[in-house]
């Protein structure tokens, strides 16, 4: 079967076809070693490599599994990383947190050497983007998940980047191992209702990494342990839920000392950045 005759049959099994077809193609692509969407149909008359292969991947996209998952792996701040469903896929909104800790990086740090953490880190993308981009000494890496901690070392093997892993609950590791952070991202669970998330996320994606309680305690189990773990000054930067800010400025009254803090508006206007500077 060719790549075009593939593609024809797959996109008549597809509910929303207008949509979807593109990721048929990337499928086909995927499974030929195609490098470009152009090259689809530059090579639309080759057979398909595996087709066995091909339809499996195809079931699995028409049972739901987000295709970066099918495929092991997604884009991130023009960077490849893998992923799989023991991590989030990452999303443009935490790009956006990426690049709030890099330009105000700057900023405070020059281009001095830093200290960097990324907490709660998943896959790694947040702290692998931010030592590609800034001059890094040491990155931190952890994750109360085992298996989260695994695919962020896949990630660093794969981009080059050297750093020290931890498993446990947010900054408990970091704090025993005497770690001082000069830069510190986080990306913890924040969703507080389970019927804000679609049906493919909670079918497939990690909850441990996507809910936290009303009491927002891993919030708070970090406020407490940044302190512990600055450097002679700290920037933090948390990409948060949308409907958690009153919650978090409570906490930061309540548990911390010579800070300043400000929330930030994602593209699509709502607050999901927090940028803390602990002195």
């Amino acid at each position: 079967m060719t790549l075009i005759e593939a593609y024809k049959q797959s996109i008549k099994k597809l509910k929303n076809p207008e949509v979807d077809e593109i990721s048929v193609r990337i499928l086909l692509c995927h499974n030929n070693g195609i490098k470009s969407m152009s090259g689809f149909y530059i090579h639309k008359n080759e057979n398909v490599r595996d087709l066995p292969g091909f339809l499996n991947n195809f079931q699995r996209f028409l049972d739901g599994e987000p295709i970066q998952y099918i495929l092991g792996e997604t884009e991130f701040m023009g960077l490849d990383f893998y992923v799989d469903n023991r991590v989030l896929i990452p999303r443009q909104e935490t790009e956006e947190v990426v690049a709030q800790a890099y330009l105000r990086a700057l900023k405070v740090f020059g281009d001095h050497v830093i200290n960097v953490a990324d907490v709660c880190c998943g896959s790694g993308i947040m702290g692998i983007s931010l030592a590609k981009k800034l001059k890094v000494r040491y990155l931190f890496m952890s994750d109360i998940s085992a298996d989260a901690v695994e695919v962020a070392k896949k990630n660093c093997a794969r981009h080059d980047v050297i750093a020290n892993f931890f498993v446990g609950n947010a900054c408990d590791e970091l704090e025993k191992a005497g770690a001082k952070v000069d830069l510190f991202v986080a990306n913890p669970p924040y969703i507080l209702k389970k019927e804000d998330v679609d049906e493919a996320v909670l079918k497939h994606e990690p909850h441990i990494a996507l809910f936290t309680d009303e009491n927002l305690k891993v919030y708070e189990d970090l406020f407490k342990k940044l302190p512990l773990i600055k450097n002679k000054q700290m920037l933090c930067v948390f990409e948060i839920g949308y409907d958690i800010k009153d919650k978090l400025e409570e906490l930061i009254q309540r548990t911390l000392r010579n800070v300043d803090y400000a929330f930030r508006k994602d593209i699509n206007g709502k607050e999901r950045i927090l940028i803390l500077m602990i002195r």
